[in-house]
């Protein structure tokens, strides 16, 4: 008798106390990368590119939106633990270090940003949440 009361509070409190809001976007892939789903640690590794190769050693590339954009704000605080401006600045010591690093190529909309990540083998971006996606991408679930 107690496992079937136990069972029905999971089943009412679980989702709740468990879950998190949707994410206010949604990551793509090109095809060539395999898996369906990342941490978000190792996604935010891409995009400082402390991470360069997927795990079938294939160079990845990522591509940011722009700095306006409410779906890089939502990215980089969900995904790299910035905000957009420490993003920046991240960049700006990179570029000045003694191994430079090149920051994410930006693209000024869901569908720029679709169209390199469908043509570019290894890519990695992020669109908003509502955004049909074409046969040439596939999205990737985030697990925490």
């Amino acid at each position: 008798m107690r496992l079937p009361l136990a069972l029905a509070i999971a089943l009412v409190l679980g989702p709740a106390a468990g879950s998190k809001a949707a994410d206010d976007f949604v990551v793509i892939v090109h095809p060539s990368v395999t898996g369906a789903n990342m941490r978000r640690a190792d996604l935010a590794a891409v995009f400082l590119r402390k991470a360069t190769r997927w795990g079938g050693g294939i160079p990845a590339v990522p591509v940011d939106q722009s700095g306006t954009s409410p779906v890089r704000k939502a990215f980089s605080e969900s995904v790299v633990k910035m905000a957009v401006g420490e993003v920046v600045q991240y960049w700006q010591k990179q570029m000045f270090a003694s191994t430079p690093l090149r920051p994410p190529s930006v693209k000024g909309s869901d569908a720029e940003v679709i169209a390199f990540v469908a043509k570019t083998t290894g890519a990695v971006g992020y669109v908003a949440p509502d955004t049909t996606l074409p046969a040439g991408v596939k999205a990737l679930s985030l697990i925490d």
